[in-house]
């Protein structure tokens, strides 16, 4: 995933190792298989970075260090491209995350109950959305995904100022089905439009490509993070 996003994107990410500290706190312990933010760690010091040696030696989960992304506006932009041009979207929507109880460094997710999702997509006009769509595809050849980054503002998107915090490929949420200022029709309307191109984009992946199975990998970080909330 780090060779697909563009080194000015990309925020510094490792293997977790106990004996090797990161250069300034916090960051996030993430499982590599993991969906809805299920067993991500915020640490603040050494201490709690090893301590976390005893939950990531008891699986066989690999953990990932990721430095915290220092801009403050958190957006998801999820995007289908289109199944009769590749290099264009057939639907793209932005949505922006806000914290309610005003944590620094919130691990934002539908589990969160402080998280508030906010559509903004009308914000932007057809060209404006078209420079973040230049960004966006040059972050790997996706079909279909959802990308979470943070910028300072709305200015930072358009001009290439943001840090890329996570890319969801595992059948991504579009988050505007849970923006509170999108009503219940137009959600219905979103479903049916995303669904059916999703649909046609699928029939489109060619049969030689392999998979690989990791649903089962992504039921674990739920365990792990109940044993690591005992043990604190």
């Amino acid at each position: 995933m780090d060779a697909a996003i563009p080194e000015r994107f990309r925020l510094r990410q490792y293997y977790y190792d106990p004996d090797k500290p990161p250069r300034r706190y916090p960051v996030f312990l993430k499982p590599e298989w993991g969906q809805n933010s299920n067993g991500i760690v915020r640490v603040h010091n050494i201490k709690d970075y090893r301590k976390f040696q005893e939950i990531a030696g008891k699986t066989d989960m690999p953990f990932i260090v990721h430095d915290a992304a220092l801009r403050k506006t958190e957006i998801e932009i999820y995007y289908l491209r289109s199944p009769d041009n590749i290099d264009n979207y057939a639907f793209l929507s932005i949505t922006e995350v806000t914290n309610t109880c005003k944590e620094h460094y919130p691990i934002n997710s539908i589990h969160n109950p402080c998280t508030i999702y906010r559509d903004i997509t009308h914000t932007f006009s057809a060209k404006q959305l078209q420079t973040i769509w230049f960004s966006l595809r040059q972050i790997g050849g996706f079909r279909m995904a959802r990308v979470g980054l943070k910028a300072d503002d709305r200015k930072g998107i358009l001009k290439e100022k943001f840090q890329i915090v996570e890319i969801n490929l595992f059948l991504p949420m579009p988050l505007v089905l849970l923006s509170e200022n999108v009503g219940l029709v137009e959600k219905n309307k979103i479903m049916k439009k995303t669904m059916s191109i999703a649909g046609r984009l699928v029939k489109d992946i060619p049969k030689k490509e392999s998979g690989k199975q990791i649903l089962f990998q992504k039921f674990m970080p739920h365990q792990i993070m109940d044993r690591w909330e005992v043990t604190q």
